[in-house]
């Protein structure tokens, strides 16, 4: 793994893997109290940014600042805030990892299609990090995998976290709705777990 030759800043690739090939899912960068959290595209990448004022807000590219919250600025976070999830079905369509330079890199291994559950990954930012798990009307949301990466150059001594989410359902019906209903299950998960919920 090649390392990034900034000092200022710290980088987190992670990356999705299917056998030998691995494609990039996610990049976390680090600087000073700034977080972004992005999934590398072709032309415009969506950018959700957690500025050291509190502020986080997503991006299109270069367009204006949507989903605008504010939140603890880095600095007063106790536990986590949720930055960025997504789970796995464009899998095909990510861009190929290609051994970029990276401060710290984590392979999450492509879970098998289900027909009653969806596999998600989080990325949080925080000092303490408890496994998720509950139970509500049939759904049931469990921790898989958690990976928790200090970052040397914050200046409020911030770590990363990485979870895979599994969410499983009494009636496998709902799977079959979609990415609306994964919109809906997110925003639910968001509420039983974070006083603040965040926009997606």
């Amino acid at each position: 793994m090649l390392r990034t030759s900034a000092r200022d800043e710290y980088l987190l690739r992670i990356n999705l893997k299917k056998g030998a090939v691995a494609r990039r899912f996610c990049e976390v960068h680090v600087k000073g109290n700034d977080v972004y959290v992005m999934q590398p595209r072709k032309g415009k990448s969506v950018k959700v940014t957690y500025h050291q004022s509190g502020q986080r807000h997503l991006k299109h590219g270069n367009g204006p600042a949507m989903f605008v919250l504010q939140l603890d600025r880095p600095e007063w976070i106790q536990k986590e805030e949720p930055c960025w999830e997504s789970s796995f079905e464009n899998f095909a369509h990510l861009l190929a990892y290609q051994r970029e330079r990276a401060d710290s890199v984590y392979d999450i291994e492509l879970p098998p299609r289900s027909t009653s559950t969806i596999t998600f990954a989080q990325v949080s930012i925080g000092r303490f990090f408890d496994h998720q798990a509950w139970k509500n009307e049939g759904v049931t949301l469990a921790t898989l995998l958690q990976q928790v990466f200090p970052v040397p150059i914050s200046p409020s001594n911030l770590s990363i976290c990485v979870r895979v989410l599994r969410l499983a359902y009494a009636d496998p019906w709902v799977v079959r709705v979609g990415g609306r209903f994964m919109a809906w299950i997110t925003r639910a998960f968001r509420r039983c777990c974070h006083p603040s919920p965040l926009s997606s």
